[in-house]
C-alpha cells in the first residue's frame, strides 16, 4: 500500500474573515481521503500564533478559544528551504509536511502573504501563486487588469482612507463629480475583503461618508461602484486540471437584494437549523434550467479566460453581474479560495466532481507546480561579485 502523503491544512488567520476560514477548513478536512492523506491541522490564531493538535478537528473546540489554545502545540513555518515541514516552537522538532493546503479567506492568507512564505520555504502548496493571489484579492487591481484584457467590468473608483480622513467632504464631492456615479444608489465596499463584510448600498449623497467610515473599520481602501438596479448575480467555479475547467453556474438568491454576511453565514446557522455550513448553505439556484444559454456561455467563457489571464490555480469562484435592463454582463470579483471550496457547484457538474476529488486534484496540481519551479536554474554563480 502506498504511503499516505502528509498534508498541513492551514486556516484561521488575522483577517476579519477568520471564522469563515475555520468553517471552510473543517468542511475540507472532513472531505479529505484518509486512505491517501494524513492531515496536520494548523490553526493560526487572530494574534498570528500557529498551533496544531487533533482538537482542532472538533468544531466545539473553537467555542473556548483563546483559552483552549494552551492544550495545543505551537508551531511555525521557517522561511528556509530544505526543512520541508513545520517546526515545533518549544523543541525545534520538525513535523514533516509533503503539501501545504492554505484554507484562508481575506487578508494575510488569501492575498499572497502566506504564499510568499511558502515560496521562501520552497514547499509545495495548493491554490494560486503570490502574484495571482495578490491581484485577485485587490478588487480594484483585478477589475482594471481584466478590463484591460477585454473582460467587461463596471466602472470603479478607489478611495484612500487617509485622503478621506483628511477631507471627507472633498472626497464625497469627488465621487459625486464623476459621471458614472452621478446617480444613486451606489455600492461602497472594502477593496481587499470578501464575505460581504463592510458593504453598503448607498441611496443618497449624505450617506456616503458613513458608508466609507464603515469600510475603513476593516480596510485602508474603499471601492465605489454604480448599482445595477435590475440585477441577476451569476457565479461559476473554475479549477486547474492542466487546463482551466468550469463548473455549472449558479444564481444566488438574496432576500434583501444584496447578499450580506448574515445571509451568507448566519441565517442558515441559527439554533433551529444547526451550525452554519458556510457558502454551501446559501440559498441558490444551481444550474438554472431557464437561464439563457447565451448568457451562460458568456459567463463561462469570461470566467475561464479570466482565471487563465490572472494565472490562478487550484479552485476559484468568479462572480458576475447581469444587468437585466441593459442586457449586459459584467465581471464582479474573483474569490481565489471560495467559501466551501465551491464544492456544491462541482457536485452538479457533468461529469460530477466530488469534494474529495477536488482536494486530490488541488494537491496533485501543487506537486506538479512545485516540481516545475524546482527544475529552474537559480544559481549562476557570483561572477559580478568576484569581478569575473
Amino acid at each position: 500500500m502506498a504511503k499516505r502523503r502528509k498534508i498541513a491544512v492551514l486556516f484561521g488567520g488575522r483577517s476579519v474573515e477568520h471564522e469563515i476560514s475555520v468553517i471552510t477548513a473543517l468542511q475540507l478536512m472532513l472531505a479529505v481521503d484518509p486512505a491517501l492523506y494524513d492531515i496536520t491541522p494548523v490553526y493560526i490564531a487572530p494574534n498570528g500564533c500557529w498551533y496544531t493538535g487533533d482538537a482542532l478537528l472538533n468544531r466545539t473546540f473553537y467555542a473556548s478559544v483563546p483559552g483552549s489554545l494552551s492544550a495545543l502545540t505551537e508551531v511555525t513555518l521557517l522561511p528556509k528551504p530544505g526543512i520541508n515541514g513545520l517546526t515545533v516552537q518549544a523543541t525545534g522538532l520538525v513535523l514533516p509536511v509533503d503539501v501545504f493546503v492554505p484554507v484562508f479567506h481575506g487578508q494575510y492568507g488569501e492575498d499572497g502573504c502566506i504564499q510568499g512564505l511558502f515560496e521562501l520555504a520552497q514547499v509545495p502548496y495548493t491554490g494560486s501563486s503570490v502574484a495571482a493571489s495578490a491581484i485577485t484579492m485587490n478588487k480594484y487591481f483585478c477589475k482594471v487588469y481584466l478590463g484591460a484584457h477585454g473582460v467587461p467590468v463596471l466602472p470603479a473608483a478607489l478611495i484612500n482612507r487617509d485622503d478621506a480622513r483628511a477631507d471627507i467632504e472633498a472626497t464625497v464631492e469627488s465621487i459625486c463629480s464623476r459621471s458614472e456615479f452621478s446617480s444613486f444608489p451606489l455600492f461602497i465596499k472594502p477593496c481587499n475583503l470578501g464575505s460581504s463584510i463592510g458593504v453598503s448600498r448607498v441611496g443618497a449623497k449624505h450617506e456616503l461618508a458613513a458608508a466609507l467610515a464603515k469600510v475603513f473599520r476593516y480596510d485602508t481602501h474603499a471601492l465605489v461602484e454604480p448599482c445595477v438596479s435590475e440585477i441577476m448575480e451569476i457565479n461559476v467555479s473554475v479549477r486547474d486540471v492542466g487546463r482551466a475547467q468550469a463548473s455549472v453556474v449558479e444564481i444566488p438568491v438574496s432576500q434583501s437584494g444584496v447578499l450580506s454576511y448574515e445571509e451568507k453565514y448566519l441565517r442558515p446557522g441559527g439554533k433551529k437549523s444547526g451550525p452554519s455550513q458556510g457558502m454551501a448553505s446559501l440559498s441558490r439556484i444551481i444550474d438554472p434550467p431557464d437561464l439563457d444559454p447565451d448568457i451562460r456561455n458568456e459567463v463561462v467563457s469570461h470566467a475561464v479566460r479570466s482565471f487563465s489571464l490572472l494565472g490562478c490555480s487550484g479552485v476559484a469562484r468568479l462572480d458576475f453581474i447581469y444587468d437585466l435592463a441593459a442586457g449586459k454582463l459584467y465581471f464582479n470579483e474573483l474569490n481565489a479560495f471560495p467559501g466551501s471550496c465551491a464544492f456544491y457547484l462541482w457536485a452538479r457538474t457533468a461529469p460530477r466532481v466530488l469534494y474529495t476529488e477536488l482536494i486530490n486534484d488541488m494537491i496533485e496540481t501543487a506537486l506538479r507546480t512545485h516540481q516545475s519551479f524546482a527544475s529552474l536554474d537559480r544559481d549562476i554563480g557570483l561572477r559580478a561579485l568576484k569581478g569575473a
